[in-house]
């Protein structure tokens, strides 16, 4: 496999993983914002980790083995690579061949999607969008030039000076190219959903269990690193099983019994209502007794086919939030507790209310 496939390899991986890290916060903050999670906001999230894990592959993998690469030269001389490129005279396929047309063509195109992101989702201007290729073009090249900040003796990949200026070319060229699609965009923003959809139940229930696990992997690496580097006696993986699944479920059963919600019901901005004042104890605890209380039993428990289990229970969750009305679910339909979407108060009313008129 050739560096550059392995690169784009290692930019998807990471970018995916990078992705599903951000994806709590990112649910939240659009939900608070839009009151919804699009196709095109996760399509964002996926493509802008990608896109800034290509900036770290394409421009500083592989690393080498020290001691086992030619030190580069940097080129400091302003316009030295762009001089060196061919005259379209010589015809557009020869001109386009030519490793200097080529390096620029692609520097220039690597920050175009810079440019766009910061226009389409930083919402900020052109002169913003342009600066930050710089930055980022003086942050790469910087890291090029000192070796990876003194991790190599010297530089493995060449310092170039044009690069700076191709690479801010690209950024303010995709920054052009988002004005249109900013000027389509309405000015009025849409109104907030009042009702709880399947799917915002569904981004509550990933980001649910996104939490659960990522918080349960912190957890295992401080006991493991705890156990190795501090107390040095093993593992304990029986002790480690039980604090990696305790500790989220502690969290989680908090947030449930003192909010009336979990988790990720507070990142899509849901909460729950009860029938009556004095239900609201109880109709929590039940909601814990029916929603996370058994997949964390049926983690935990020394029983046969709990995988087959936890499995099936899961299923019947998820199938239960679609059938059931308004997307309740099976823990809120035995607890009695009603969902709703904690709706923000639309600009205008606050405006009144904060001038006394309303």
């Amino acid at each position: 496999m050739s560096d550059q496939a392995l690169n784009a390899l290692t930019a998807v991986a990471l970018g995916g993983v990078v992705a599903v890290v951000l994806f709590i916060p990112v649910a939240a903050y659009e939900y608070r914002r839009d009151g919804r999670l699009g196709a095109g906001d996760l399509t964002t999230l996926i493509t802008g980790a990608v896109y800034g894990l290509s900036l770290w592959t394409y421009t500083l993998l592989p690393l080498p083995d020290r001691g086992d690469f030619r030190c580069r030269v940097a080129q400091t001389d302003l316009l030295g690579t762009i001089g060196l490129m061919g005259s379209p005279d010589d015809g557009v396929r020869v001109f386009l061949r030519d490793p200097a047309v080529q390096q620029v063509l692609l520097n220039v195109l690597l920050f175009v999607p810079l440019g766009v992101f910061v226009r389409l989702v930083l919402r900020r201007g052109v002169v913003v969008g342009t600066l930050s290729g710089l930055a980022m073009s003086l942050a790469i090249e910087m890291t090029q030039r000192t070796g990876v900040w003194g991790f190599y003796d010297c530089a493995y990949r060449r310092f170039d000076v044009d690069d700076l200026v191709v690479n801010t070319l690209g950024a303010l060229a995709g920054a052009l190219l988002s004005w249109p699609v900013l000027r389509r965009r309405s000015e009025t923003p849409p109104s907030l959903p009042t009702r709880v959809t399947w799917g915002r139940r569904m981004a509550g229930m990933l980001s649910d269990a996104l939490f659960v696990l990522m918080l349960g992997g912190a957890v295992a690496v401080a006991w493991r690193g705890l156990m190795f580097y501090v107390l040095d006696t093993g593992p304990h993986r029986a002790e480690q099983w039980l604090l990696q699944w305790s500790v989220p479920f502690a969290v989680e059963a908090l947030c449930v019994l003192g909010l009336g919600r979990t988790v990720g019901e507070i990142v899509v901005s849901v909460r729950t209502e009860s029938p009556r004042r004095w239900w609201t104890g109880p109709g929590r605890l039940l909601k814990l007794a029916f929603g996370i209380g058994p997949v964390f039993w049926l983690v935990l428990a020394p029983i046969p086919y709990r995988g087959q289990l936890l499995a099936a229970y899961l299923l019947i969750t998820v199938v239960a939030t679609f059938w059931t009305r308004e997307h309740r679910g099976l823990s809120h339909v035995l607890s009695g507790l009603r969902l709703r979407v904690a709706v923000r108060p639309e600009p205008e009313v606050e405006a009144r209310s904060e001038t006394g008129v309303a």
